[in-house]
């Protein structure tokens, strides 16, 4: 199974300029915990979670901030052909909750989130029952 089975195609996206209280008001309307940055060009410049933001606005209730000073810069991808096993193996050394997934020219394609691989691993679980 590759990642391209299992990742969430066209997800929500937001800018570095994007102040952090519209990204978590985006987050919570979408039901998301995690936000991958993107520049005009759709390549992947970080990635934020929600927890961050969080954090953020309770520290700095007074100033406005933009995603650009709180997002993670150091963004690991994977491409869309990445086994799922070694997609999960990456999110679990590292405690990553999603992944964004990008193409040959870096572009934003799809997420694979915790959510994704559970129901992987349930869906592989199930058919070796039957």
């Amino acid at each position: 199974m590759r990642v391209h089975d299992r990742m969430s195609s066209h997800p929500v996206t937001i800018d570095p300029e994007t102040s952090i209280l519209v990204a978590l008001n985006m987050m919570q309307y979408h039901r998301l915990r995690h936000l991958p940055v993107v520049d005009a060009d759709g390549h992947v410049v970080g990635i934020v979670a929600e927890r961050d933001l969080l954090l953020s606005t309770s520290r700095h209730l007074h100033t406005h901030l933009e995603v650009a000073e709180v997002m993670a810069h150091d963004v690991v991808t994977v491409e869309p052909q990445t086994l799922m096993g070694n997609a999960a193996m990456l999110m679990a050394r590292h405690h990553f909750g999603s992944l964004p997934v990008v193409n040959e020219e870096g572009k934003l394609v799809g997420i694979l989130t915790e959510s994704d691989i559970f129901r992987a691993f349930a869906d592989v679980m199930s058919a070796q029952k039957s």
